[in-house]
């Protein structure tokens, strides 16, 4: 009696790109092809919780539109914080940016009853991390 194996391989998932505070990452998505800098993870100064980033970004190729809510704070313990405002944060357009000119604006996250963030990680539509930036 011959036994029949199966083997199947398990997706292969690569590691996210980690990054300093202040480096350039090149993300595509929603069509087009933006370069992400990201810094000052901080909180807001108001004692309510609420950290913030500032972000730079410049369109490369294609319709070069940002994906705000692609952005996430994240702690040590790995606790996760959506960013506030969803598609909408100041100064980045929620349409197409102009190719090769930066633009910068700030990303939020609330993180009232939650430990202090470290990074910030953009993940894609399918949950996978992309990029984390960390000092």
């Amino acid at each position: 009696m011959a036994a029949v194996g199966l083997f199947m391989a398990a997706p292969a998932f690569a590691d996210p790109q980690v990054l300093q505070f202040g480096q350039m990452a090149e993300i595509s998505s929603n069509g087009g092809t933006i370069d992400y800098t990201v810094s000052n993870l901080q909180p807001s100064g108001h004692n309510d919780g609420i950290w913030y980033s500032d972000v730079t970004a410049k369109g490369v190729s294609g319709n070069a539109t940002p994906n705000i809510a692609d952005f996430n704070a994240r702690a040590v313990n790995s606790s996760t914080f959506a960013v506030m405002k969803g598609n909408q944060t100041d100064g980045l357009p929620e349409g197409p940016l102009p190719l090769g000119s930066p633009v910068t604006g700030r990303l939020y996250f609330d993180v009232r009853n939650g430990t202090n963030p470290d990074s910030v990680v953009y993940r894609d539509a399918g949950g996978t991390d992309k990029v984390v930036w960390k000092s």
